[in-house]
């Protein structure tokens, strides 16, 4: 094949890597880049092939990880804003009936949709147990 082939498949891969960031995609258009070199220097399909899948390993087993530990190493201890409400004071803004699936209250500036185990009246201050979906459970203070 011609080298500008696998050039354009390169830029290809690196262009859709910079949608999933997950540095796949890298490691193929790198061996694309290999594979264009062999091709530009004369050598046949099978040499390239050959050179492709070599590269591309050696990056998914030698440059992947690293990139991955790098750029995503602290990922684990980030909280979405959603899991940030766990565990955080709210106010009662409208009654909570847990049987008719009504109220709300109030965390951080931000009105939910809440239920809880028992029925809690508006004004009244409360913890956040859990969240699922858009809903809080909470219980009394």
């Amino acid at each position: 094949m011609s080298y500008y082939t696998y050039l354009i498949l390169a830029v290809a891969c690196f262009v859709c890597e910079m949608f999933t960031m997950e540095f796949s995609l890298a490691c193929l258009g790198i061996g694309a880049l290999g594979a264009s070199l062999m091709s530009w220097l004369g050598f046949g399909i099978w040499p390239q092939v050959i050179v492709f899948a070599l590269v591309a390993s050696a990056c998914w087993i030698g440059i992947r990880p690293f990139a991955l530990r790098h750029f995503y190493g602290k990922a684990k201890n980030i909280k979405t804003p959603a899991e940030d409400v766990i565990g955080q004071e709210a106010v009662v803004e409208t009654d909570i009936d847990p049987k008719n699936q009504t109220g709300r209250v109030k965390v951080l500036g931000e009105s939910w949709k809440a239920t809880a185990a028992a029925p809690i009246a508006a004004g009244t201050k409360c913890v956040v147990e859990k969240l699922d979906g858009v809903t809080l459970t909470v219980r009394a203070k």
